[in-house]
């Protein structure tokens, strides 16, 4: 894992000095994404999360129901 880190990032920055763009458009392509990274992270985690809470409701779809049923009762 380690060594595919080190390598992506030499990637990026051999990528970088050899594309003869100035430091301020490198800024500003690498800004972009990483705000496209940070959306696919989330939307993976937001993924996750759901099919966690979807499993939960099938392996115990009786809590659910107690849960209303106490909820009605109050």
């Amino acid at each position: 894992m380690a060594k595919k880190y080190q390598l992506l990032k030499e990637q990026i920055s051999y990528s970088i000095s050899e594309s003869g763009l100035d430091i301020g458009a490198a800024y500003f392509i690498l800004k972009d994404v990483m705000n496209n990274l940070e959306h696919l992270y989330y939307a993976q985690i937001n993924k996750e999360c759901l099919e966690e809470a979807q499993n939960k409701a099938k392996s115990n779809p009786n809590d659910e129901l107690n849960d209303q049923t106490n909820k009605d009762s109050e």
